[in-house]
């Protein structure tokens, strides 16, 4: 099977996009129902996952969308309707997807980089035992300091100062979110030996912190309107139009069926 190569900026690797996936049964009945767009929607996502780990989350649906300049709708579809990838979900409305072909070929990069540390170990072994007696005790003075450094740099309160300089070092998004941001993420464990960014498996801080600021968290959510919108309705989420409509219920609206008109919300 021919292939050509997505070259990627974030690794400066590669993986492999087949040249005949377009006839791929999955990919037939995605392009049949979604045309090309679906089809250069897949490949994005694609690109996308291999950015972050091969994790992307549900919720982020809105988010990914406009990053990727397509439609909320259509993009749920590419990700639930054509088994292309594998959705791992996690209560109601949540969870996350990735691809099981990615996973693959991470896991082959990843091997191919530990076979590769291993040798340019041993090769380092091997240089250090022939070097002279001089040599060898500058290189055990290099070998102290770079041990000195280590540990210096493994102190938790430097690594949230240089934690808190990177979020401040981002463009387009007020002190206050930055703040807020910042003093959630450097929430420390017991032992004190982490803050919670470095327990999570996978932290973008540029792309956390948008999605941080976009989303409002830690501030008051969406601002409903005191009528019944349709077309609000239809731009939430399940779990914000949850909200919504307790909100109008609170406000004396009732919902009445009728076979013709569908479902309505009326005021009582």
């Amino acid at each position: 099977m021919g292939a050509f190569f997505l070259f990627l900026n974030m690794k400066k690797t590669y993986f492999n996009h087949d040249s005949n996936s377009r006839n791929d049964l999955r990919i037939i009945k995605l392009r049949a129902k979604l045309g090309y767009e679906g089809y250069g929607i897949f490949w994005s996502l694609l690109e996308l996952l291999f950015t972050e780990e091969n994790k992307l989350c549900i919720q982020d649906y809105t988010e990914i969308a406009f990053g990727l300049q397509c439609d909320p709708d259509i993009l749920k579809k590419v990700v639930e309707d054509f088994d292309l990838f594998e959705i791992e979900h996690s209560g109601e409305g949540g969870g996350c997807f990735y691809s099981k072909r990615l996973h693959e070929h991470i896991e082959k990069i990843n091997s191919k980089s530990e076979k590769a540390k291993e040798s340019a170990n041993k090769r380092w072994s091997n240089n250090a035992v022939a070097l002279d007696s001089h040599t060898n005790g500058n290189a055990s003075n290099s070998k102290s300091n770079s041990k000195s450094k280590l540990k210096k740099s493994n102190n938790i309160e430097k690594r949230i100062v240089a934690f808190r300089d990177a979020i401040h070092s981002i463009n387009g998004i007020s002190d206050e979110d930055k703040n807020d941001f910042f003093l959630y993420w450097t929430e420390k464990n017991k032992s004190g030996t982490k803050f919670r960014a470095e327990l999570e498996r996978t932290f973008d801080i540029n792309l956390r912190l948008k999605r941080w600021a976009n989303n409002g968290f830690n501030k008051q959510k969406t601002k409903f309107p005191d009528y019944y919108d349709d077309l609000f309705n239809k731009k939430i989420d399940d779990s914000t139009r949850r909200e919504y409509h307790n909100h109008l219920k609170a406000l004396g609206f009732i919902t009445k069926y009728s076979p013709n008109a569908g479902t309505k919300w009326i005021k009582k």
